[in-house]
């Protein structure tokens, strides 16, 4: 990783110690933190660390902001 707003992938979240890989995955496809579709069919994951760990750092939602 050379810059702060370069794309990584999963694995590289995870050797950052920022979040595993399967939980990035997970997050990402409920939206929870910010992804990056890539290549040509667009199957490829990328995440911007700087975005993730902002993402992890916001308050959760709480239970009145969920609709019922």
């Amino acid at each position: 990783m050379t810059g702060e707003h370069c794309l990584v992938t999963a694995d590289e979240l995870e050797t950052l110690g920022i979040l595993r890989r399967g939980t990035a995955f997970r997050m990402a496809k409920a939206g929870l933190i910010p992804s990056y579709q890539c290549g040509v069919k667009g199957r490829g994951v990328r995440f911007r660390a700087d975005e993730v760990l902002a993402a992890l750092r916001r308050p959760a939602a709480s239970e009145k902001a969920v609709p019922e």
